[in-house]
C-alpha cells in the first residue's frame, strides 16, 4: 500500500465495530472515510476507530471525526478513538478538540 492511498477495514466484533484507518486522510480519502464512519454507526454497538496508520490526516479529516461523533450525540452508535498516530494526536490537540472526541487506550474484551 503506498502511502498515499488510505485503507479502511471494518471488523464486526462483539463488544463493537472496529473501524481500521491507515494511510493518508484527505479530501481524496475523505468519501471513504466518512462512509465507512457513518455505515459503522448505524447499529447500536460502539464503534472504535483506530487511528495508529494514519500518516496524515488534514482538517477535512478531522471533520469526518467530529461528524461522526455529533451523530453519535444525535443517538447512533457511540464512537471511540483508539490509537491516534503521533500525526493525528497532534491535530487533535493543536486544533483543541482532543477534549470532544472520546478516546479510548484499550478496547473492551
Amino acid at each position: 500500500m503506498s502511502e498515499e492511498q488510505v485503507q479502511v477495514q471494518v471488523t464486526e466484533r462483539a463488544d463493537g465495530v472496529l473501524v481500521t484507518v491507515t494511510g493518508v486522510v484527505d479530501a481524496l480519502s475523505l468519501a471513504d472515510v466518512s462512509r465507512e464512519l457513518t455505515d459503522a454507526q448505524r447499529g447500536s454497538r460502539p464503534v472504535y476507530v483506530d487511528l495508529a496508520g494514519v500518516t496524515f490526516m488534514d482538517s477535512r479529516g478531522l471533520g469526518s471525526l467530529l461528524a461522526a461523533n455529533e451523530r453519535s450525540r444525535e443517538g447512533a452508535a457511540p464512537l471511540r478513538i483508539y490509537r491516534p498516530s503521533e500525526p493525528v494526536r497532534r491535530l487533535l490537540e493543536v486544533s483543541g478538540v482532543a477534549p470532544v472526541l472520546t478516546e479510548v487506550s484499550d478496547l473492551p474484551g
